[in-house]
């Protein structure tokens, strides 16, 4: 086939952008957009400006000096400072008052949730931001993405030969800036050179530092110092400079540290917080319809009705008015077992109410057993689709297989209708890579045969006019001009399963998810790990599959005959060189997505998180489009592409420029939760519907159903209603009370309730008002506690609580011959008794089949280095699976996508080898043991966490024995003062162990009531243990923080004359007659007084003990002896510095004495 012209145009502009992404950072060429000179030199007169140096790493001596600086500079200029280390300030209230905020010196994680989201609130309201040298080593650890964006880069290193302090010379790159315009061109400074990663793109280079003047540096002949941006609706400047406390009197630091201070203020701009991103708890999800059986697509009809397409062929309707569910058609298709097949998607037509016609996509089985994949037009008639009035458009065939069917249909301008389909292969037999077998019995492997041919419907998005009189036209700027050179339907080639698409219409973009292999490492045989993509389509093209993946990350022209490859494709000159090919050999170049990800945490958009992944799309949003109504998401979100993650579990908005560069990624509504997300859209009410599919694949689940997320304004926020009960289910008569205390109301009006029962045939009786309310119900059965509650304007919100009367849970009762929290050292033995009784079954003996009694020990406890108490392998390991969407493919007993996991377990019961291959199997995933359907890899799991997984599902095959009612247990040897510390007492990295002591009964029921099962633990841990992990900062002071020092996690205090405590836990004090507290006081010498007190900080003192003139930075342990009690106490430690300095107390460690 020969290249037509208009190939090589898209190949001369594929090539031109490649060879403009080369060269300088982008910061060295990005142009301001429309912000003037003049806004550059604003006053900063009458300015307010925050100056933060909480240090939560390490600690610059020269914070002092930059605050003075920075006060004789408010003075000298007439604006005003407030400095301050306490994050509490961090909120909506108290920041508005200030034009900018400065990072001094900060380091590490020095903000919470709350706080993070107030400061991103400020710089969207159009504060301002200048951060000083050690904002780059600030909130670098966590998640929180967007303040690396907002102040440039993070820190990567510095030089320490000869000194970490050299004298360079540093040059102005740009003297348009109030920062700049008064500076030398070249200037010489004594300072810490930093060494960065993760610059910001948008970065606008002020200075640089000319790394052949001082050693150490890793950027060459371009190294930033400082830099501008306008960011989030606010501005940011950064200088690396101000380590020093020299560096606070040098006047050309000083005059450029004034003029990043006045372009951060910007004319002192009053903060519009209608600008903001609105706070995430003014966002809630209101359920319309669950139970669903596999929703795959929502759409919307102009008066706000939705439909919503099930797999197997039915579409429902939910009435925007009335809220009612109700069939409206069951299509025939083609369901096909577990491979996507069936009803796949539809489109209503926006002219529905004229010519009645809606759009579907649908997988159907021919008469001679072959599959085609069909886009048909139905009839809309009297609130029905009329099944019989099937128009096809078009079949085009499809293998059966595998998957990968694509599907959606969104109308674009001008009767446009695009299309999607998936490539129809299976990279079962690659592994996970890019399916390119061309071995005669492998077809099903070769993608090339689809989505890489011109000539194949398969791996496309398709764009058609559709005529009323029936057929179609082709739109004249699709891919292929020449029908010799490809299917003129084609608007874009290349694409893997692009499940859903939309289209913006004022921009004429066209954005599709497309979901990637599984592979998740680069192979040095086959090419590049798999990549979900989130691409933008502003013209037709290539985007590259499956020669190319994500950021067109180039496979290999492997040979599966003879297991050897050749070079890696070319994305500017790919070529489909397959014996199945059908369409042009040389293909339009290959163009880049707007955003890709792997398993793994992604280097350019690390927000996206890791795990499993099936990127998909939304819409944009776009206020204007919608009238004003009660949730109408505000125009905040204009421009964002909603993107959402089915494997992930969330839904995030994307801001780009006008080129398609990512500006910002944030959560939407971060507190509402998702069970696999399959479509989402905006409703012509302007709320965005959310359609889940549940936990297990190819099945109906609970969960799965079709949400409104209603956004509540600037004004008043509904409530939300929650239940509290003593006990839920019982025998009967039942008598219980019922507690609306936890409803929450976030603008702190009081509350009204309203009570009312259900029962099993539906009868509802209204029962009180109260906040509390008493209920008492002679019948066996099953019932419903449904609250309302309502706030004074009038908000309402609403909850549902099951009870069970007629089966009473069993009583279980432990105890220990010894403390009841603690082992000591030498113990090597605990006698234990358990009783159960069950108020239907009787006294439980120890022959009884459904009682289970076990001792184990809880393998990582309290591993110090990481700061918080860990489970046993199973424990563990369902958190693993839970958050990667294993249970998604694997249930515990029953076969989904994947085999049961017992069923696992047994088969490699007997093999000892079974570990190191399960393990393997994990980390690289594949197919061919339990069927065709792949399993994907998990090699960006750890060595760890993989071992975890393999060592749980071979232990379901191990049936353990119930422990008698009444004996004794073994416990390890602990000779030493526990193992977790060295012969110095001086702590280390060593686990200790905990045990725990659990009883589980599951008694008969009582029909109709399911028997319940009961379990009650107890667990016993060393007597010296660490503190970080087991307090509850939540309810400590406010001023405690934790903490790391010489590689232990800590529990810090600072120098205060005011008592600050921390809660210890509850503990059995029985035998204890003293506790020690492990501690180090750093930074100055000071006394510190320590109290124990029981029930509460305030309450009853149990001992009291001093740190006395304390040598700073070494280990020491302080004895508080207390009075002789026995039982459970909650025990609070308080302490405080005697004396008003830069003291801080870091403590460690408790040690529980007999």
């Amino acid at each position: 086939m020969h290249m037509s012209s208009h190939w090589l145009k898209l190949f001369a502009c594929g090539l031109l952008l490649t060879l403009m992404g080369c060269g300088e950072p982008a910061s060295t060429a990005t142009v301001d957009t429309g912000k003037t000179n003049s806004l550059f030199n604003a006053s900063i007169k009458d300015a307010k400006v925050l100056v933060f140096s909480k240090t939560k790493g390490w600690r610059h001596d020269s914070i002092p000096a930059g605050i003075a600086a920075l006060q004789k500079m408010a003075s000298d200029n007439s604006f005003s400072i407030v400095a301050t280390e306490d994050a509490n300030i961090f909120t909506d209230a108290q920041l508005s008052s200030f034009n900018a905020i400065v990072f001094l010196n900060t380091t590490s994680d020095v903000l919470d949730d709350a706080q993070q989201i107030a400061m991103e609130r400020f710089i969207q309201a159009g504060g301002g931001f200048v951060g000083i040298h050690a904002a780059t080593d600030t909130e670098w650890e966590g998640n929180w993405h967007w303040y690396r964006r907002l102040v440039g880069a993070v820190f990567k290193s510095h030089p320490n030969e000869p000194s970490n302090v050299q004298q360079a010379r540093v040059d102005v790159r740009d003297k348009n800036h109030p920062s700049t315009e008064k500076l030398p061109s070249l200037f010489e400074i004594a300072d810490e050179w930093y060494n960065y990663r993760d610059f910001y793109e948008f970065n606008k280079v002020l200075l640089t530092v000319d790394e052949k003047t001082y050693r150490g540096g890793e950027h060459g002949d371009y190294h930033p110092l400082a830099w501008y941006h306008d960011f989030d609706g606010g501005r940011s400047f950064y200088t690396g400079l101000g380590h020093s406390a020299e560096t606070f009197s040098d006047p050309n630091f000083v005059q450029l540290l004034l003029g990043g201070l006045k372009y951060a203020v910007g004319g002192k701009p009053k903060l519009d917080y209608s600008k903001a991103a609105p706070e995430p708890n003014r966002f809630t999800k209101k359920v319309l319809v669950d139970n669903l059986n596999e929703p795959v697509q929502v759409s919307f009809f102009a008066n706000g009705d939705a439909l919503i397409a099930l797999r197997g062929g039915g579409v429902l309707l939910v009435d925007y008015k009335t809220g009612e569910t109700r069939d409206v058609g069951k299509i025939e298709v083609d369901p096909h077992g577990q491979i996507e097949f069936g009803l796949l998607g539809f489109a209503i037509d926006p002219n529905v109410e004229k010519n009645h016609n809606i759009y579907a996509t649908l997988n159907v089985a021919k008469e001679d057993g072959s599959s085609v994949e069909r886009l048909a037009r139905f009839k809309w008639i009297d609130g029905k689709i009329d099944v019989k009035s099937q128009e096809v458009l078009w079949d085009f065939p499809v293998d059966q297989n595998c998957c990968h069917t694509g599907g959606d249909l969104q109308f674009g301008n001008n009767g446009e209708l695009f299309v999607s389909t998936g490539d129809n292969s299976t990279p079962f037999t690659e592994e996970g890579y890019g399916p390119l077998d061309m071995r005669p019995e492998s077809a099903a492997s070769d993608a090339l045969r689809s989505a890489g041919n011109t000539q194949d419907f398969r791996g496309k998005v398709l764009r058609i006019i559709p005529k009323e009189s029936g057929g179609y036209d082709i739109p004249k700027d699709n891919l292929f001009k020449d029908p010799k050179d490809g299917r003129p339907e084609i608007y874009v080639m290349g694409t893997r399963n692009a499940y859903k698409i939309t289209y913006d219409k004022p921009t004429s973009t066209l954005f599709y998810g497309d979901i990637g292999p599984d592979a998740g490492e680069d192979s040095p045989l086959k090419g590049t790990r798999g990549y979900d993509e989130i691409n933008r389509v502003t013209q037709a093209g290539n985007f590259g599959w499956p020669l190319f993946v994500g950021n067109n990350f180039a496979y290999k022209d492997y040979d599966y005959a003879t297991g050897k490859s050749q070079r890696y494709f070319n994305p500017l000159a790919p070529v489909n060189n397959s014996p199945r090919n059908t369409g042009a050999k040389q293909l339009p170049p290959a163009q880049r997505p707007l955003l890709w990800y792997p398993y793994g945490s992604s280097d350019q958009f690390p927000e996206l998180g890791k795990g499993g992944r099936m990127a998909l799309v939304a819409d944009v949003y776009r206020n204007e489009n919608y009238p004003a109504s009660e949730h109408r998401l505000p125009a905040y979100y204009n421009n964002k592409l909603f993107i959402l993650d089915f494997m992930r579990n969330w839904v995030k908005a994307v801001s780009f420029d006008e080129v398609g560069r990512i500006i910002k990624i944030e959560p939407f509504a971060a507190d509402v939760e998702y069970t696999s997300p399959i479509d989402a859209r905006f409703a012509p009410d302007g709320t965005l519907y959310v359609l889940e599919y549940g936990k297990a694949w190819f099945k109906g689940n609970p969960e799965a159903s079709l949400s409104r997320i209603e956004y509540a304004g600037a004004g008043n926020r509904p409530p939300i209603a929650k239940i509290s009960m003593d006990k839920p289910q019982g025998a009967a008569p039942f008598k219980a009370v019922a507690d609306a205390k936890p409803s929450i109301d976030l603008d702190g009006d009081a509350l009204t309730y309203s009570w009312s029962l259900k029962s099993a045939d539906g009868k509802i009786t209204a029962l009180g008002t109260n906040q509390q309310q008493e209920l008492s119900i002679a019948d066996v059965g099953e019932y419903s506690l449904k609250l309302d509650v309502k706030d004074p304007s009038g908000a309402t919100a609403n909850t549902e609580l099951k009870i069970q009367v007629g089966n009473e849970p069993a009583e279980i009762a432990m105890k220990l011959d010894a403390n009841q929290s603690f082992y000591w050292p030498n113990t090597t033995t605990i006698k234990y008794t358990v009783a159960v009784n069950d108020k239907e079954d009787g006294s439980i003996q120890n022959d009884n089949p459904n009682l289970m009694i076990a001792f184990s020990k809880v393998e990582d406890a309290t591993l110090p280095a990481q700061g918080h108490q860990q489970a046993d392998v199973a424990t563990v390991a369902k958190g693993i699976m839970e958050a990667n969407g294993c249970k998604a493919c694997h249930d515990l007993n029953t076969k989904i996508v994947g085999p049961a996991l017992h069923d696992v377990s047994m088969r490699y019961k007997d093999d000892k080898n079974a570990l190191n291959y399960l393990t393997n199997k994990i980390k690289k995933g594949g197919n061919g043991v339990w069927g065709e359907v792949n399993m994907p890899s998990f090699a960006t799991l750890t060595d760890d966490d993989r071992n975890a997984l393999a060592t749980y599902v071979l232990s379901l095959a191990n049936v353990q024995k119930s422990l008698p009612l009444q004996s004794s247990v073994k416990i390890a040897s602990n000779a030493t003062d526990q193992q977790t510390f060295d012969s110095n007492n001086e702590p280390t990295n060593l686990a200790t162990p905990k045990y725990e002591l659990v009883a589980t009964y599951t008694d008969k029921g009582n029909s109709p009531i399911a028997p319940i099962v009961v379990k009650k633990s107890l667990t016993l841990q060393p007597a010296r243990f660490y503190l970080n992990g087991v307090v509850d900062l939540k309810a400590a002071s406010k001023l405690v923080e934790t903490g790391r020092h010489h590689d232990l996690d800590t529990i810090e205090f600072p120098a205060t004359n005011t008592w600050l405590n921390i809660p210890l836990g509850n503990y059995d004090l029985t035998d204890v007659k003293s506790i020690r507290i492990g501690s180090w006081v750093v930074g100055k010498s000071a006394n510190w007084q320590l109290e124990l007190r029981s029930g509460s900080a305030t309450g009853e003192v149990l001992g009291v003990a001093e740190i006395v003139a304390p040598t700073l930075d070494t280990y020491a342990r302080s004895e508080i002896k207390i009075q002789t009690r026995s039982g459970y106490q909650d025990i609070f430690l308080v302490t405080r510095s005697k004396e008003s300095s830069s003291s801080e107390l870091y403590l460690v460690d408790a040690s529980f004495q007999k």
